[in-house]
């Protein structure tokens, strides 16, 4: 039975009621200080750096489940389908960094235009990896996905960096006409940087909790992993996703 209302409220307030555990509220908290500074167009140059600190924390991803890889159709996702998904091993609700969390952002853009009307610019973006957190399903065949080690348990995917390139040049026409010939490079370098990580732990099936034990601390996923047999997924934990390719495009526009 689904109950749709908001999470922890009315209805919603209990996960379990032997014995009575509150079910967390939804809670999405962006926290960020950024420092930039910026040159603007003069002598023929402009840059423009900045540094964001940031900490996105909760157990709600937004509109868009980025827990799910960035499932995008509103609010249509896993998240509270059943009270014990939004927990931990030791019954404590399943709070940390969510999964578009980067604490440290740089970026810094730079253009330069030369006196016979080439244009060149730089853009540069060096940020932290992104949280990974593994899943054990519960309740086969549903497995319902539970990050029973706590968001976050396994670290990040590696330093993300990336250098885009644009060139353009103009060339003047009879009477106020122009000709704009553009050549834009994003991924200069081709880095193929992971950015995601398989965390399902179960190759088929996940396990079976005693919902009163869990809840009481006297139980753990991570125990029923070996008592119920569970096999682990080969690619667990592996690199899955990674940062777009080298893509190239040219342009001309004509202005009149």
């Amino acid at each position: 039975i689904y109950v749709i209302a908001n999470p922890g409220e009315n209805l919603t307030a209990l996960a379990f009621t032997n014995p009575n555990v509150a079910l967390p509220k939804a809670k999405r908290d962006f926290d960020s200080v950024e420092f930039a500074f910026e040159k603007r167009m003069r002598s023929n140059w402009y840059l423009r750096t900045s540094y964001a600190w940031s900490r996105l924390f909760g157990n709600y991803s937004g509109l868009s489940q980025s827990d799910e890889n960035g499932r995008t159709s509103p609010n249509v996702g896993r998240l509270f389908d059943y009270p014990l998904m939004m927990f931990q091993d030791g019954g404590t609700a399943a709070f940390g960094p969510l999964a578009t969390d980067r604490p440290h952002q740089f970026k810094a853009q730079f253009i330069y235009q030369f006196a016979m009307g080439l244009s060149v610019g730089a853009n540069e973006y060096v940020a932290s990896g992104l949280p990974v957190s593994r899943e054990l399903g519960i309740y086969p065949t549903s497995n319902l996905p539970v990050q029973y080690l706590g968001r976050g348990s396994d670290g990040r995917t590696p330093m993300f960096s990336q250098t885009d390139m644009f060139v353009q040049h103009s060339f003047t026409l009879a009477g106020s006409r122009s000709l704009q010939v553009s050549f834009n490079v994003l991924n200069l370098f081709n880095q193929d940087t992971a950015v995601g990580r398989f965390s399902t732990y179960q190759k088929t099936n996940g396990v079976v909790p005693d919902e009163t034990l869990f809840y009481t601390g006297r139980q753990t996923l991570a125990q029923l992993i070996t008592s119920q047999g569970v096999v682990k997924d080969p690619r667990f934990l592996m690199d899955n996703a990674f940062q777009n390719p080298l893509v190239a495009r040219f342009g001309v526009k004509f202005l009149f």
